[in-house]
C-alpha cells in the first residue's frame, strides 16, 4: 500500500511469539503502523490496560494459563468499549457463540488472515463512532444539568437572598452596638468596652453564623450540580444529594406541594454525584411541575429511601400530581419526548436519568395512574469501597503545639479571616499572593503548614507548588491547598497529580485544625 501508514496501538493476547510477529506483520501491510504491546496471563494485561490506552485488543483462544474469555473479562471490566478480535488456529460453532456471547467482536482463523484487516477497519471506524456518539451524549447531560440550574435560577437566587439579608443586617446591628455600647444588658455605659457575653450581641453574631452556613449549603449545591467534567465514581450519599437537590428545587416545590423526607439508613451507592443529582433534580422538578400551585396542604411529594437483600439502594420519589396517561407511558423515557408545552421542557430530561442511571449499573423504573399521580424508583448498586473520611463540625481539639503557618491568598479579607482564627493557637505569617510567598522562603522563612489558595491571579498555587519543589523541596509537604471551586482543566488535573490535601471554601476550623495537627505531630 502507498501514503502514510495508520497508527494503532494494539494489545495482543498471545502466547506465541511468531504469531505474534505474523500479526504485526499483516497489520504493517495492511497499511497500519502497530505499536503495541504483548502479554499472556491476567497479571500482564491488567498492568498493560492500567498502564496505557489501546485502540484495539487481538487474543489467541487458548494458552497455557489464559483464555480468550478469560482476556474478554479482564477487558470489558477495565473498558467496556475496547474491541477484542480473537485469532484462533482452530475454530468451532460452539467456541464462536461463547465469543460473542462474551463479548468479543469478530473471531478468524490464523490460516484465513484476509478477514483480519477489514474486521479491524469495521472495529476501528464502528468504535470512533461509539466515542462520537459517548461525547455528543455527554454534552447533552451538561446542557440539560445546566438548563435544570437555568430554570431554577430564580429559585436559587432567592434561596441566597434571604439567608444573606439575615447575615448583613445581624452583623450591622451588632457592628453598631459594638462601636455604641449598646449591645444589651452587661455592656459598658461609657461605650469603651461592650461585655463579651451581652446576650443581644451573641444572639446576634449567632443568628448570622447559621444563615451564613445556609449560604454555604446552597452554594455547594451549585458546584455539586455544575461539575461539567466530572465524570468520576464513588462511594456517594444518596441522603445528602437528595438534600441539596431538595435546596435547588425548593422554589418548584414550595408552592405546589408538602415534601415528605423518609429517609432510613442506607449504604453509600457507587455513583457520580453531580449525575445522580441531575437524575434527581429532573424527577422533583416533574413532580411539582405535575402538580398545580395553589394547594400545597392537599398535595405531597413524598421521596424515601430503603435497602434491598440483593445489596441495592432504592429512591422512590411520589407525587399526588395528574398522572401519566397509558400511551405516554411507553415513550417516556424517549429523547426529545416531551408533554409539555413549547419552551418549557427539551424533552431530554427523562432519557438522560435513563441513560445516567444505567450507565452505573441502575435500574429506572415508573408507575402512574391518570389523575392519581406517579412513583419513580431509582436503583443503585451499593458501594463496594468506603468513602474517604472527613472531619465533622464540632469543637475544635487543641493543638499539640504552636505551628508555624504560612497562609497564602490574594483575597485580603480571607487571608486576614483565617489568620485571625488561628492567631490564639499558631504563629501565622500572611503572604498576599503567590510571589510574596516565594520571596518569604527564599529569605529562609520556614513553615509547619502553608496553607494557599489554588487559583491566584499574579502566581497560582500550582506555579508556588513547582517553584518551591525546584528551589525548597523540603517545603512541600506543609502544603494545604484552598479552593473556592472554580477549577480550569489544568487544575483539575494538577489536582488529580498531587496529592496534597484541598480545602473547599468556606471551610469549618475543626477540619483546618486537623489538618496542621497532621503536619506537627
Amino acid at each position: 500500500m502507498t501514503g502514510a501508514k495508520r497508527p494503532v496501538a494494539v494489545l495482543l493476547v498471545e502466547d506465541d511469539l511468531d504469531d505474534a510477529e505474523l500479526l504485526l506483520r499483516e497489520l504493517t501491510r495492511g497499511g497500519y503502523q502497530p505499536s503495541h504491546v504483548r502479554v499472556d496471563t491476567r497479571e500482564a494485561l491488567t498492568a498493560a490496560l492500567r498502564e496505557r490506552t489501546f485502540d484495539i485488543a487481538i487474543s489467541d483462544w487458548s494458552m497455557p494459563t489464559f483464555s480468550a474469555l478469560d482476556a474478554i473479562a479482564v477487558l470489558h471490566g477495565h473498558d467496556s468499549d475496547l474491541p477484542c478480535i480473537i485469532v484462533s488456529g482452530t475454530i468451532t460453532d460452539e467456541m464462536a457463540v461463547d465469543a460473542l456471547r462474551a463479548g468479543a467482536r469478530d473471531f478468524v482463523l490464523k490460516d484465513s488472515l484476509a478477514r483480519l484487516l477489514p474486521a479491524i477497519d469495521r472495529e476501528l471506524r464502528e468504535a470512533a463512532i461509539r466515542r462520537e456518539r459517548n461525547r455528543i451524549h455527554e454534552q447533552l447531560v451538561i446542557s440539560d444539568r445546566m438548563a435544570s440550574v437555568g430554570l431554577l435560577a430564580a429559585g436559587v437566587a432567592h434561596e441566597i437572598n434571604n439567608p444573606l439579608a439575615a447575615v448583613l443586617s445581624n452583623l450591622d446591628l451588632a457592628s453598631d452596638e459594638l462601636a455604641n455600647g449598646t449591645s444589651g444588658p452587661g455592656s459598658f455605659a461609657n461605650g469603651s468596652s461592650p461585655a463579651i457575653a451581652a446576650p443581644a450581641l451573641v444572639e446576634e453574631i449567632a443568628d448570622a453564623r447559621v444563615a451564613a452556613r445556609r449560604i454555604r449549603d446552597i452554594v455547594r449545591d451549585l458546584k455539586m450540580f455544575s461539575r461539567a467534567s466530572d465524570d468520576s465514581a464513588g462511594p456517594t450519599d444518596v441522603h445528602r444529594v437528595l438534600d441539596s437537590t431538595l435546596r435547588m428545587a425548593s422554589n418548584e416545590t414550595r408552592h405546589r406541594a408538602r415534601v415528605l423526607r423518609r429517609f432510613n439508613p442506607v449504604p453509600l451507592v457507587d455513583a457520580n454525584e453531580s449525575k445522580l443529582g441531575q437524575v434527581f433534580l429532573n424527577l422533583i422538578v416533574n413532580a411539582a411541575q405535575s402538580i398545580p400551585e395553589g394547594h400545597v396542604q392537599h398535595n405531597e411529594i413524598a421521596i424515601t429511601t430503603a435497602s434491598t437483600s440483593d445489596r441495592r439502594v432504592v429512591v422512590e420519589l411520589r407525587d399526588t400530581g395528574s398522572g401519566i396517561s397509558p400511551d405516554v407511558m411507553h415513550q417516556l423515557f424517549t429523547p426529545f419526548f416531551t408533554t409539555k408545552p413549547s419552551g418549557v421542557g427539551t424533552g431530554l430530561g427523562l432519557s438522560i436519568c435513563h441513560r445516567i442511571v444505567t450507565s452505573m449499573g441502575g435500574e429506572i423504573t415508573v408507575d402512574s395512574k391518570l389523575g392519581h399521580g406517579t412513583t419513580f424508583r431509582v436503583h443503585l448498586r451499593a458501594a463496594t469501597r468506603q468513602a474517604a473520611t472527613t472531619v465533622p463540625d464540632g469543637a475544635i481539639e487543641a493543638p499539640t503545639r504552636r505551628a508555624r503557618i504560612l497562609i497564602v491568598d490574594d483575597e485580603r479579607l480571607v487571608a486576614n479571616a483565617y489568620a485571625r482564627a488561628m492567631r490564639h493557637a499558631h504563629d501565622v505569617t500572611v503572604a498576599y499572593g503567590g510571589s510574596e510567598a516565594l520571596d518569604l522562603l527564599h529569605a529562609g522563612q520556614r513553615f509547619d503548614a502553608i496553607l494557599c489558595d489554588l487559583m491566584m491571579p499574579d502566581m497560582t498555587g500550582m506555579d508556588l507548588y513547582y517553584a518551591i519543589i525546584e528551589t525548597v523541596p523540603e517545603q512541600v509537604d506543609a502544603f494545604i491547598f484552598m479552593s473556592g471551586g472554580a477549577f480550569t482543566p489544568k487544575a483539575r488535573e494538577f489536582l488529580d497529580v498531587v496529592k496534597a490535601p484541598r480545602l473547599d471554601k468556606p471551610f469549618n476550623q475543626s477540619t483546618l485544625q486537623a489538618l496542621i495537627r497532621d503536619r506537627i505531630r
